[in-house]
């Protein structure tokens, strides 16, 4: 049953080289190769979880290989299999499928058409690497595997100024948390003095053992694991890029920033959470960080004048309900969320261009009356600026820019100075 895991990998990596070789213009053999890899993905997680189920549900642990070695120090191809990630590949296999299914016709005879599947099947390929991973390296490269194809399917439309140029900012806030991900790989490496795997981090004495006697490094490795969950799930303050990343065709749209790729966060936070759940100033952070998105997106979701605007705001407000459910220790029922919602967002995605055509045909017949708040006169001011800094989705992109990017250019100019004096 261990091997069966090879097979998750290297299906959709078949399928993505044989799409690459395949002439642009063969859209049904294209779309034909797509929907088999899914399909026998489909198929196999539900083989496999119905025999892990049967064998007991004990968690695989496979080690595959070294592929670079310095010193005392392994580079590690790490896959490990528990409930976690079966249920993020079953969910995320029933959506592959699903949308791909759907893309086969959607998508007919666009230009970028062969770029649609090729991309989409990296993006998928990524995705199983991901959850299937057993230590941080491994984990990493799916990391960024999903970070590049989001790049590529923003920009798909890539003759056109906004999408190549929102495809440019989501990539480059994607760049904090790969920050955050690479200070963990480093610092837990200080930690562990070894290639540690998810496995290792079960083993309770373990791990309490290693925080006791290093506990300011245990605390920065869960801070950078936050940052990295923060940046890939659209929490505040990183919030803002969700709905640039709507530039894309509506069906990569649906399988990456309203069901898949945006829970990923939330996959890394459930993934470490042995690590970080005896740290209680950690776990406050993460439900704070939780709360405050639930709550501020919530608001801006409701004045947004797109409906991709409003499915991506009102996602990101439930993975800070998820991020709630974690920080307080309900793993069951933040699986049984995420679940709920990558379904939901799919399915308002797919169904945005009928519906937005449905709106509009109406709109001529039934147009709302304006409604005046009713009550005193200071209930309405904060109705108002509560309105006004939802319509300006509460100058959050402003805000990453003066807490990041305007000091990176800062130190670049004088990196440059000093290199030219020198």
């Amino acid at each position: 049953m261990h091997h069966l895991i090879h097979l998750f990998v290297l299906v959709p990596l078949t399928g993505f080289v044989l799409s690459a070789m395949a002439a642009k213009t063969q859209e049904r053999l294209l779309s034909g190769i797509a929907f088999l890899a899914v399909s026998a993905n489909l198929l196999a997680s539900l083989g496999l979880i119905a025999c892990w189920l049967w064998y007991g549900a004990s968690p695989l642990h496979l080690r595959d290989g070294v592929l670079y070695a310095s010193g005392d120090y392994r580079f590690v191809i790490d896959f490990y299999f528990d409930r976690l990630s079966a249920t993020y590949l079953f969910v995320g296999s029933l959506i592959s499928f699903v949308v791909v299914a759907f893309s086969r016709t959607y998508m007919h005879r666009e230009s970028g058409y062969k770029r649609f599947f090729n991309t989409i099947l990296f993006f998928y390929f990524g995705y199983v690497v991901t959850v299937l991973s057993g230590n941080f390296e491994t984990l990493f490269i799916g990391w960024e595997i999903l970070g590049i194809s989001s790049f590529l399917l923003i920009a798909f439309y890539r003759k056109r100024y906004l999408p190549v140029k929102n495809a440019i900012k989501v990539f480059s806030i994607y760049r904090i948390g790969d920050i955050g991900l690479l200070l963990t790989m480093w610092m837990s490496h200080h930690l562990w003095h070894e290639n540690v795997s998810f496995a290792s981090l079960s083993d309770q004495g373990l791990v309490f053992d290693h925080l006791v006697r290093h506990s300011e490094t245990g605390m920065f490795v869960s801070l950078t694991i936050l940052l990295a969950a923060m940046v890939k799930s659209a929490q505040l303050p990183f919030s803002a890029w969700l709905p640039r990343a709507m530039e894309g065709p509506t069906p990569s749209s649906a399988i990456f920033y309203g069901s898949l790729s945006v829970h990923i966060g939330a996959f890394l936070l459930l993934r470490t959470f042995p690590f970080w759940e005896s740290q209680e100033p950690v776990r406050w952070l993460i439900a704070l960080t939780g709360l405050s998105t639930a709550l501020i997106t919530t608001l801006i979701a409701r004045v947004q004048t797109t409906v991709k605007g409003q499915i991506a705001y009102s996602s990101s407000a439930q993975i800070g309900v998820i991020f709630i459910e974690i920080a307080a220790g309900l793993e069951t029922l933040a699986l049984v969320h995420f679940a709920g919602n990558a379904f939901l967002r799919t399915y308002q995605l797919l169904i945005a261009p009928s519906a937005v055509t449905y709106l509009i045909r109406e709109q001529f017949y039934q147009a709302p009356s304006p409604v005046t708040p009713a009550g005193p006169g200071w209930i309405r001011r904060f109705n108002n600026l509560f309105y006004l800094l939802s319509l300006k989705e509460w100058n959050l992109d402003v805000l990453i820019f003066r807490l990041v990017f305007k000091p990176l250019k800062s130190l670049r100019r004088l990196v440059g100075f000093i290199t030219l004096r020198n």
